[in-house]
């Protein structure tokens, strides 16, 4: 079977490649957030407490968004909160970057933020409607290689354009968003399961592993429409782990930069090329790894996955030299390409048709709580323990959910468990 991202792309339903080509188009135009405290400290003069404090309740806003539109993914559908989300939010960046005046930006701002990530569970949501089991990791795998693409080329040209104009940075990311929400109206149907559609698991091709002679009893989740995340105590072991791995992974760009410029003293572009590697690698070579390992039990990848990004970070204290950081950065970046996709598969069969949207939600409010949490704990511990001690923790927090993972490998990643399988993709509507 033909590992070239291309032919593997072209398999997939004509709407999830249209999906894929408008996530990369929006990515592409990823502007604001990279650049938005360089245009708020040098082109709005605001003080860095002020900033501080717009780019936390920008955050928030971020995780609203994140978590209400799984809800709206669910209830009015991934189509209309596709379309709320990218042209309300793109709107809203054009009519920033076209202020006359700065004072009504701040409020914008907000609503920016609130708007902005309503339609990220619902793009994930469109994949694991639309692909069978089998195909979910690889399609997953597929998004993530269009936000990798699109996020290094956008910020490499939103340099240049914040040097240029601010403005050029909000009408440049709200334009392309807009171009995405006009793409998504014309060509992406409803995917949402129609309701005799909520009931059981069908069999499928996927996961079909021989029935483990003794495995340790799970919570079990109430089966039906109305099943909540929240109450699923399989869903919430694997969002912990999800949150200890992400917890690790955020030190990458809160706490690696100032090993690499402070403790080894290197200038600050080493760290971005380190960083680009990261997710060049990603982009490159995710897709065609994730179809290759398709035989085996995903669960098993995504705990060897974690073990790897425990390794990987756990590596970089120990030699304060450029070649050594590069590495560890190939090793984390295996790490995550083994476990990422693999473990949204696992959520999108295992979740309720009718309550995907807010499964994956929570799965992806995970990486935004981790990287709000991750400063308040990293920082105070990397001055305290400094390089070597610090970053061997990583490991020790890595292993709860490597051990967690095979735990619900045996338990819970069992068709006859599995709520949200399909061995044909959902009726468009």
């Amino acid at each position: 079977m033909s590992a070239n991202p291309l032919r593997i792309l072209a398999r997939f339903p004509r709407p999830v490649r249209l999906l894929l080509a408008g996530t990369l188009v929006n990515k592409l135009g990823t502007f604001i957030v990279p650049y938005l405290t360089l245009v708020l400290l040098r082109d709005f003069r605001m003080t860095e407490r002020d900033v501080a404090e717009l780019i936390l309740a920008f955050g928030a806003g971020s995780l609203v968004s994140i978590l209400a539109g799984g809800v709206l993914t669910d209830r009015l559908g991934r189509r209309r909160t596709l379309l709320l989300s990218l042209l309300g939010s793109g709107a809203l960046a054009v009519v920033m970057g076209l202020l006359p005046s700065p004072r009504l930006f701040v409020p914008l701002l907000l609503a920016f933020g609130f708007i902005a990530d309503l339609y990220r569970p619902a793009a994930s949501a469109v994949i694991g409607d639309l692909l069978p089991s089998s195909e979910r990791a690889t399609g997953f795998a597929g998004l993530r290689m269009a936000v990798n693409l699109g996020w290094a080329s956008g910020t490499a040209l939103g340099g240049v354009l914040a040097d240029w104009d601010w403005r050029l940075l909000f009408l440049g990311d709200g334009l392309t968003t807009l171009a995405y929400g006009v793409l998504v109206y014309f060509t992406i149907p409803e995917t949402r399961p129609a309701p005799a559609e909520h009931s059981g698991a069908l069999p499928a091709a996927r996961s079909a592993a021989p029935k483990p002679q003794s495995a340790a009893p799970l919570p079990k989740a109430h089966p039906g429409r109305r099943a909540s995340p929240l109450a699923d105590g399989v869903f919430l072991l694997t969002v912990s782990v999800s949150f200890l791995c992400s917890l690790v992974f955020c030190s990458h760009l809160v706490v690696l930069p100032l090993t690499v410029t402070q403790s080894a003293g290197y200038p600050a572009v080493v760290f971005g090329l380190l960083a680009a590697v990261n997710g060049s690698l990603v982009a490159l070579f995710e897709l065609s790894i994730v179809q290759k390992l398709k035989p085996f039990r995903r669960l098993r990848l995504a705990a060897l996955g974690y073990a790897l990004v425990g390794i990987g970070f756990g590596m970089i204290g120990l030699v304060m030299h450029w070649a050594w950081f590069l590495v560890a950065v190939l090793v984390f970046t295996l790490g995550e390409i083994l476990s990422a996709p693999q473990q949204m598969a696992f959520i999108a069969d295992w979740a309720p048709p009718a309550a995907r949207g807010r499964y994956l939600s929570l799965y992806q409010a995970t990486w935004s709580l981790a990287f709000a949490v991750n400063p308040t704990l990293s920082l105070p511990l990397h001055a305290r323990l400094g390089e070597r001690a610090f970053w061997g923790l990583a490991p020790l927090v890595a292993l709860p959910g490597v051990l967690l993972l095979l735990r619900l490998d045996r338990s819970a990643d069992r068709p006859e468990r599995l709520r949200g399988l399909a061995s044909a993709p959902a009726r468009l509507g």
